[in-house]
């Protein structure tokens, strides 16, 4: 059954969803005219839009009865669902948000199109495991993987004899190399709270965690949430607050005034060895600095090297929505997307991982350090992901960081949790 206009208000999550207007530029489903049948195809970066540009000239030359329509305004998809008039194929970035669409029933399921059969299960499996519709559905499909690690500068590495490191020992000892050398060990950007959660805090719990096992339980046990429950963030995240302070620890003297864009920067220009943020840096610290040499490692929060992991979202997967009155051409025009020779290219162009069972290997010696990881499936998405945009979580982290204060950092978390849950439940 098709979600209601009711419930698709529900999905929007305002409360003044009938005050959304529609976006300029949006193109609305056509339909077939004079056999030619137009989709509108909605995704989440703007900056491949001329890759995607050259994909849809590529494929309307092999499919001269399907038009495709480039939105590259995620803006426009709650509105269109209000309206009625969808986007008819749709990637997004996969976390809560999207599950929630999914939990609505927006997606049509794609088990079975041939090009399910080609993904990585481990890769779909990041996706199921956020629920699916039904219980069964296939609501999407991964097209981009990201990873993220420790971006370290190769010439410092080099320049103090300091290897990669592959346990937490040999991370805190390489620190010390590089403070002993008056190098500071880690970039710090305090200033912008996200980067202290997608990398200390998403790094050290995802390390030494089971993040998504976590969610899970503290999911079912809802608002029923003390500091003292098996389920709680207390209980769980506590022994990892000191590595996260160690961390803190070996960034700059003014890390608390600097912002992702002063890191860049000053990154770039070799002011410390390392810099906790994902692939996303890697084209404007090369863009600040042609000649810089960096590489990216997992970060090691144990001693045991066969356990350590690299922090990984879907950063882009493939959906259909429900209602299309273009079903067969939406499904054509996604599976030509996930052909190897479109969504290698695509992740090989941006620092990304392929979903494809079969990928070549990653030889970007930015990321390469991270391709085993990922092959091996060592990796979680950060716990930061899982929160719903309500709970203030990176302000929490940026406070803890400033204050050191970790009862009072996970008692407000368990708070949170529970006013979220006590309000879902009613």
């Amino acid at each position: 059954m098709l979600p209601s206009r009711r419930s698709l208000f529900r999905v929007a999550g305002l409360a003044g969803v009938a005050a959304l207007i529609p976006l300029s530029g949006c193109a609305g489903n056509a339909g077939q005219q004079n056999g030619v049948t137009t989709l509108r195809f909605m995704q989440n970066k703007p900056e491949v839009v001329n890759y995607f540009d050259q994909v849809i000239k590529d494929f309307e030359a092999l499919n001269p009865d399907i038009r495709v329509i480039q939105d590259f305004n995620e803006g426009n998809f709650v509105p269109g669902l209000v309206r009625n008039d969808p986007p008819d194929v749709v990637t997004r970035g996969f976390a809560k948000a999207t599950a929630d669409f999914v939990k609505k029933g927006i997606f049509a399921d794609l088990s079975d199109l041939p090009a399910a059969s080609t993904i990585d299960p481990e890769m779909q499996e990041l996706i199921s495991s956020w629920g699916q519709y039904n219980g069964n559905e296939v609501s999407a499909l991964p097209f981009s993987l990201a990873a993220a690690g420790v971006i370290y500068n190769r010439d410092i590495f080099d320049a103090n004899g300091v290897a990669v490191p592959t346990t937490w020992d040999e991370f805190v000892a390489a620190c010390e190399t590089f403070k002993t050398a008056g190098i500071t060990p880690i970039y710090g950007t305090f200033k912008d709270s996200w980067t202290l959660a997608q990398g200390m805090f998403d790094y050290v719990s995802g390390g030494s965690l089971d993040s998504a096992e976590f969610f899970t339980r503290i999911n079912a046990k809802g608002a029923d949430i003390s500091a003292e429950a098996a389920e709680s963030f207390t209980t769980n995240f506590g022994p990892a607050l000191p590595q996260m302070l160690q961390l803190v620890s070996y960034s700059q003297n003014g890390a608390s005034s600097k912002n992702y864009a002063d890191g860049n920067a000053a990154f770039a220009k070799g002011q410390a060895a390392m810099y906790l943020q994902g692939p996303w840096a890697l084209s404007q610290l090369v863009s600040a600095n042609k000649d810089i040499r960096v590489g990216t490692f997992p970060l090691p929060v144990t001693n045991n090297p066969e356990e350590t992991k690299a922090r990984v979202n879907v950063d882009m997967a493939l959906s259909i929505t429900r209602n299309t009155p273009n079903m067969a051409a939406a499904r054509r025009f996604v599976g030509y997307l996930l052909e190897p020779s479109v969504v290698n290219t695509y992740n090989e162009k941006n620092a990304a991982f392929s979903p494809l069972k079969d990928a070549p290997p990653v030889t970007n010696p930015q990321i390469s350090g991270l391709d085993e990881s990922v092959r091996k499936a060592r990796y979680y998405q950060g716990a930061g992901t899982y929160f719903p945009p309500s709970v203030p979580l990176h302000n929490y982290i940026q406070s803890f960081v400033y204050s050191k204060n970790g009862d009072q950092f996970l008692a407000a978390l368990d708070d949170e949790w529970r006013r979220v849950a006590e309000r879902t439940a009613v």
